[in-house]
């Protein structure tokens, strides 16, 4: 009986903390990249430490892909999804500048309309984005005065290739220029029975250059399935919401679905996050009597987009608690249009 109860509790917890984790971050989603002009972007060109991301460099040993969007969610079929999100964090400057000359290829010297509100603190990226392409920087230099930015490779700057990025594009005049400050790229997932954290960019302290990591850690223990959704002002009824009129780019949320918006048009129409999480005991219940069905759950637990997958079927010998919530994108609300 002990077991049976703080077992139950002990779900209860861990799925209030992990839902609380991704809505604390979710909200944030879309932070100083939630522009028309950045949105359906697409993969990220961008390099670290002697490799380059494919594109542009090659698939052999590139570096994995990154897309500048607030939430991709990657859906996992009949198993859990994985949720990324992506923001700036720098408080100085949300408005992208813009390129006031063209940026031949190998150039290291961006010229702007006005770099106020840009750092060259150590590690701090930009985004340069025109014609759905973008490429990511570091910045080493302000020159306010002179209207500069400059990317210089080297031992401090190991997001800049040499030569001014030889495989990156060239940028014409009337280019955005977004500030991403020191970037999040967080990926949760599930894994190992656990919430699982990947950090993209990871650093010791503030003054070091973030480096790439690869590696997820696991935050929260027993949480066993994830499950996510866009919330789409696209005026289609497809039977996940119930509206009194579809009408899209109202302000208002038409459907749910899993399928990740392809242009800047569409990824304007993303205005919420529906998420589901899914708890389990730690320890199993044993069968009353002795080698008989186990009855701790008996139905998979549901939630509004669907039902989850419990990883040791049913009937189960653990119990589960099932929680979730919609997250508005308040960035992308609140966009530069």
């Amino acid at each position: 009986y002990k077991r049976s109860t703080t077992g139950a509790g002990g779900a209860q917890v861990n799925g209030a903390i992990a839902l609380y984790t991704l809505e604390r971050d979710l909200r944030m989603a879309g932070y100083g990249i939630a522009s028309s002009d950045a949105l359906g972007c697409g993969q990220v060109q961008y390099y670290y430490n002697g490799v380059y991301s494919s594109p542009p460099g090659s698939a052999s040993g590139a570096l994995p892909p990154m897309v500048l969007a607030p939430v991709v969610i990657t859906d996992g079929g009949a198993g859990p999804d994985t949720i990324t999100v992506m923001y700036s964090t720098d408080a100085e400057r949300i408005v992208p500048a813009t390129l006031s000359k063209s940026m031949p290829t190998a150039s290291a010297e961006l010229n702007l309309d006005n770099p106020t509100g840009f750092s060259d603190n150590p590690g701090d990226l930009i985004i340069l984005s025109q014609g759905g392409v973008c490429t990511l920087m570091q910045v080493t230099q302000v020159q306010v005065s002179a209207l500069k930015l400059q990317h210089n490779p080297g031992s401090t700057a190991l997001w800049n290739p040499a030569g001014g990025g030889s495989l990156f594009p060239a940028y014409s005049q009337g280019t955005s220029v977004f500030n991403l400050g020191r970037p999040l790229v967080n990926t949760y997932s599930i894994g190992s029975s656990s919430l699982q954290l990947l950090s993209m960019f990871t650093a010791s302290a503030t003054t070091v250059v973030p480096g790439y990591n690869a590696t997820p850690v696991s935050l929260i223990s027993d949480i066993v399935d994830l499950q996510a959704q866009y919330g789409k002002d696209n005026g289609v009824n497809n039977g996940t919401i119930t509206n009194a009129s579809y009408t899209a780019n109202d302000g208002i949320v038409d459907s749910y679905d899993t399928v990740t918006p392809a242009t800047a048009a569409a990824w304007q129409q993303v205005l919420s996050v529906r998420i589901g999480v899914l708890a389990r005991s730690q320890n199993y219940e044993k069968p009353d009597p002795p080698g008989g069905a186990c009855t701790a759950t008996t139905a998979a637990p549901t939630w509004q987009g669907g039902t989850f997958t419990l990883p040791d079927g049913i009937p189960s010998c653990y119990k589960y608690r099932a929680f979730e919530t919609v997250v508005p994108l308040r960035n992308m609300i609140w966009r530069q249009s």
